[in-house]
């Protein structure tokens, strides 16, 4: 739980990069909560955390060295706890979304993992896409996924910035929870849902295979006011665990003096699949050096 709100913390400060100067006490706060990742990483009782790995390649700091044996790590002992789930049929959409996203985010090539269930095997994205079926499924019959909308949010988000056009009726599925309200904890709305669903959604709508309709943008527009309605007196949005989350995504379409303030989420991961960059094509298992991969949409 306290990775967690270090991610959250992480999140929140690298969203400012680059609208906004990187003063001395910014820095200093961001190299702080790094190196407490870094940290976190030393925990051999724990599983291999894809939310960490992700959070690092965000970062402007890097240990390479201990990102690169974490992300050995996340392809032999995540990966195989997610395959065993996969073989009892167990819903594990939202890890292997951060799983996915992990990978990307070390511009890793996806089309070579593989997951072998029921003597079949199949790619990374193919039993992502397979699992979000079988979420979309759910929520026809029964009105909610068999995990939840966090991690059905994920799903859409991973599938998008991994360059797979996300099937229309998956994306329906999450504009809808959406628009009918159906993202709540009891009475109280679930704001780091809300802001996953933003994500997940901005993504979309700045995808060049997406089309774009009112549908999606009254979604949106529904969620950043959410997001905004939600600030407390101390600032967070939400709780200390849902603010990063929610400081992305507003971010990623604020105007700030008449201009769009671009976010350093999903940058380099767009860079990882340009043509010409090499690294999507290519099976690399080490961290991409030439640009330290972060999740940004660029504006021009």
């Amino acid at each position: 739980m306290y990775a967690l709100y270090i991610v959250s913390g992480l999140l929140a400060l690298v969203a400012s990069d680059p609208c906004d100067p990187v003063g001395s006490e910014h820095s200093e706060l961001l190299l702080s909560l790094n190196k407490k990742l870094l940290r976190s990483l030393e925990d051999q009782e724990t599983s291999p955390n894809p939310s960490v790995h992700l959070s690092l390649r965000l970062s402007t700091h890097h240990n390479l060295g201990k990102e690169s044996d974490h992300l050995n790590a996340l392809k032999t002992d995540l990966h195989n706890d997610i395959e065993s789930s996969l073989a009892n049929s167990q819903p594990v959409v939202g890890l292997l979304a951060l799983y996915t996203l992990a990978l990307k985010a070390s511009c890793y090539d996806l089309n070579t993992l593989t997951f072998t269930v029921n003597q079949r095997s199949e790619t990374l994205l193919t039993q992502l896409k397979r699992q979000m079926a079988l979420e979309k499924e759910h929520i026809t019959f029964s009105h909610r996924p068999l995990t939840n909308y966090y991690q059905y949010s994920l799903g859409v988000l991973a599938l998008c910035v991994s360059g797979v056009r996300v099937n229309s009726h998956v994306s329906k599925k999450l504009i809808g929870a959406v628009d009918h309200e159906h993202i709540k904890h009891g009475d109280s709305d679930c704001i780091d849902t809300f802001a996953m669903a933003g994500m997940a959604l901005q993504c979309l709508k700045e995808s060049d295979t997406q089309v774009q309709d009112a549908a999606l943008d009254k979604a949106l527009g529904i969620i950043k006011q959410k997001l905004l309605d939600s600030r407390r007196a101390d600032g967070h949005m939400g709780n200390e665990f849902s603010t990063g989350l929610a400081v992305q995504i507003l971010s990623s379409s604020v105007k700030l003096d008449g201009e769009r303030c671009c976010t350093a989420i999903f940058r380099s991961l767009q860079r990882c699949s340009s043509p010409g960059s090499g690294w999507a094509t290519q099976g690399h298992s080490e961290i991409c050096t030439e640009d330290t991969p972060a999740l940004s949409w660029l504006w021009a």
